[in-house]
């Protein structure tokens, strides 16, 4: 007996070629889906290295039928497969498919209307039958034709998707900012808190009519200014602000505030000077904003004065 690398392969029965001479096109066109289901079947002997397709007394044994039979199948010979022979073929072609990742290609449903077809075109020639064919290989044309009204309708659809995605994109990255922000904030709440639980309150309130600062009061404006700076610095101006709004409210009485403002513009951080008058004249009360607008005053800063009152007027 010849070793199994020997052995004859014996596939040339699906190697044969179907010539086109318009006899039998329905056996032809059953013939044709027939052979990759033949190809893709496992035998015992053919799941080997070498991935060999499986010969025909292979296939025949596999789906409980005979040589001649399954040779005739896949060539133009009028005999037509049984109904039962064609689900056979298919199922075992599925768990071929399946095991190797790839593709049946065909429907059963759609492999029995090709058994049908042929087996009509076998049992009668008629000019009927003739015509009728005819025209099902003009349906079939004008089916497999792309329908411009469709095309278009594809092509819109796609850039409807493509928009739907770059929306997605943008509502994507807008969280993700919004979430920093939030991020950012909570970081700046937590340090003023901090500041606010390391300040060690003045033993003596001061008069109301001394000008004369105290260092904490300088200290405190000189730190909160300096902190503004360094995130403005680093390009994120809106952290700086959310920074100087709540420690200006959260923390600093109207005299530290009003330094701050002070600080700020000697900083040359006028931007953010005039951001901060603005959400303090806003927000606040009108006592708190008569108060830093008082400080601003006294300390020679007439137009901020100014203009903290004009924002709390809007």
């Amino acid at each position: 007996m010849a070793p199994e690398g020997n052995r004859p392969r014996t596939r040339g029965w699906l190697e044969k070629e179907l010539p086109e001479d318009g006899s039998r096109p329905r056996k032809r066109e059953l013939a044709l889906a027939l052979r990759p289901l033949f190809l893709l079947l496992n035998t015992e002997e053919s799941g080997d290295s070498e991935h060999r397709p499986p010969t025909l007394t292979e296939v025949a044994e596999l789906l409980h039928s005979n040589t001649t039979s399954v040779s005739r199948f896949a060539s133009l010979d009028p005999r037509v497969p049984s109904p039962a022979f064609i689900e056979d073929l298919h199922k075992a072609a599925c768990v071929a498919a399946a095991a190797s990742g790839r593709s049946v290609g065909i429907t059963p449903e759609d492999l029995q209307i090709l058994r049908a077809l042929a087996e009509a075109e076998t049992r009668g020639r008629c000019q009927s039958c003739a015509e009728l064919g005819r025209r099902i290989d003009s349906l079939s044309q004008q089916l497999s034709t792309p329908c411009p009204s469709c095309e278009a309708r594809e092509r819109q659809l796609a850039a409807d998707a493509a928009q739907l995605r770059a929306l997605k994109r943008e509502v994507a990255a807008m969280r993700t900012a919004v979430q920093e922000m939030e991020t950012t904030e909570a970081g700046l709440r937590a340090r003023l808190a901090l500041a606010n639980a390391s300040r060690t309150p003045l033993p003596v309130p001061p008069r109301r009519g001394d000008r004369q600062r105290s260092e904490k009061e300088k200290a405190m404006a000189r730190q909160l200014a300096a902190q503004a700076g360094e995130l403005d610095s680093a390009g994120k101006e809106d952290s700086a602000l959310i920074l100087l709004r709540h420690g200006t409210t959260e923390l600093l009485n109207p005299s530290e505030t009003a330094l701050v403002m002070v600080e700020l513009r000697e900083q040359e951080r006028d931007h953010l000077a005039d951001d901060l008058i603005h959400v303090y004249g806003r927000d606040q009360d009108d006592r708190q904003v008569m108060a830093v607008a008082l400080e601003l005053h006294e300390e020679g800063a007439v137009n901020d004065a100014g203009a903290i009152l004009r924002a709390a007027l809007k």
